[in-house]
This record gives C-alpha cells, sequence and structure tokens, in this order.
C-alpha cells in the first residue's frame, strides 16, 4: 500500500466515479442505440438521483481507506 494523500485519496475517488458514470451511459447506449444525447443524459441522472449513496455494493466493506 502507498502513502497517500487525503487529497489524492480524494483524487482518485472522484475519477473512479466519473468513470462508473462514463460506463453507465456506455451501457444505455448499448440497451438503447436509438437514443438521443438527450435521452442518455436523462437516463444517467435518473440513475444517479436513485442511487442512496450509503454503500448498495454487495460484499463487505473495505477497510482500505480507513
Amino acid at each position: 500500500m502507498t502513502d497517500e494523500t487525503p487529497a489524492q485519496r480524494l483524487r482518485l475517488a472522484l475519477e473512479m466515479s466519473e468513470f462508473g458514470v462514463r460506463m453507465y451511459r456506455m451501457r444505455m447506449r448499448r440497451m438503447y442505440p436509438l437514443a438521443s444525447s438527450t435521452d442518455l443524459d436523462d437516463l444517467v441522472a435518473s440513475w444517479l438521483l436513485s442511487r442512496s449513496g450509503t454503500g448498495e455494493a454487495f460484499g463487505h466493506p473495505s477497510a482500505r481507506f480507513a
């Protein structure tokens, strides 16, 4: 494990979040190939607003950044 500063860890978390949003948008593009960019924006926004942000993932919580 490297000695990362809090700023580096935050930057990594934000990059991972942005990557997840891009992946979801690509998934929606595959599922709805005729959707406009606006439609895709709406799908992504709806998905983001529906998430609780409280660790919805399956599995055990990580202590990596604790």
